[in-house]
């Protein structure tokens, strides 16, 4: 029987198991397509317990990262990038490697190269790159309205709502609502990932606008379900609601898990998430 090192790091409330393939070798290939080990690693109360993981790869040649990270969800599925995974990833490097250098931080993901820093504060500080509204790039069949934004509507318990969508590596569904008490997360969340305008699936926002510079979000993740937090989907939040005039360049956003604090300085440029991440625990296991 193998064991297993991994350590657990979490991004307010975002957890991840991280698996070291620098560091100590694991042959980690099965994980791509055993989607049965992967959901019982990751499920609560029967394995660690966790959103997903994170592999830390060798990066490849000519990119001029540290390392390549590769995310994949509570349920199998792998997506593009993932904004608290990244700055587990990135925290993880400093607590326990010397593999980062300098000030900034390149990372290799299926998204691109992802740079980021690590504040005095402690805080990490993640380029998330300039938001997609490109439909065919989100992916999504949307169509835009006049302010460039990809919308439609749901019915969803009998009342229409506004959807509108933007892509941050990874595509995002934003949904407005006045209490995120009155949501029904789970039912809500399940249709509007399956929704057929989204031929990959999509994450769900459910946004409360309380003033310009504060948000709440409710998260429902592609492949993993309801999560405390969600970093791309911080960004997108801020993206699609300074595009329709709710919110400043930059506010707080706030999430089950904590806060994030997302800037937009340059709406041709790219955003800024800056949040904490801490080690939670370590240990093997056994597959």
């Amino acid at each position: 029987m193998e064991a297993m090192k991994f350590i657990k790091y979490q991004g307010i409330g975002n957890d991840f198991i991280i698996i070291d393939t620098l560091s100590e070798y694991h042959d980690v290939d099965f994980l791509y397509t055993d989607t049965e080990i992967v959901e019982r690693i990751c499920k609560r109360r029967f394995g660690i317990g966790a959103d997903g993981l994170i592999l830390i790869l060798k990066a490849e040649n000519n990119t001029n990262t540290i390392a390549k990270m590769e995310i994949i969800n509570s349920d199998g599925s792998i997506p593009e990038m993932c904004g608290n995974g990244m700055r587990c990833l990135v925290r993880y490097l400093k607590d326990n490697t010397n593999l980062i250098k300098g000030k900034i931080t390149k990372i290799q993901t299926r998204a691109g190269i992802i740079e980021s820093v690590i504040e005095d504060s402690g805080e990490i500080t993640v380029n998330m790159g300039a938001p997609i509204f490109s439909p065919l790039l989100i992916p999504t069949t949307l169509e835009t309205n006049t302010k460039n934004v990809p919308y439609g509507d749901v019915i969803l318990d009998n009342k229409k709502y506004e959807i509108y969508s933007v892509g941050m590596g990874n595509p995002h569904l934003i949904i407005y609502i006045d209490s995120l008490e009155l949501i029904n997360i789970k039912e809500w969340g399940t249709k509007l990932e399956n929704d057929s305008r989204f031929p990959l699936k999509t994450n769900v926002h459910f946004v409360e606008i309380i003033n310009k510079k504060l948000i709440k979000i409710k998260v429902w993740e592609r492949g993993a379900g309801e999560t405390l937090a969600c970093g791309t989907g911080a960004c997108a939040t801020l993206a699609i609601s300074t595009r329709l005039g709710l919110c400043n360049n930059q506010a707080q956003i706030i999430l089950p898990g904590g806060n994030l604090n997302i800037s937009w300085p340059n709406s041709s440029g790219p955003i800024f998430m800056s949040g904490i991440a801490k080690r939670v625990f370590t240990g093997n296991i056994y597959l």
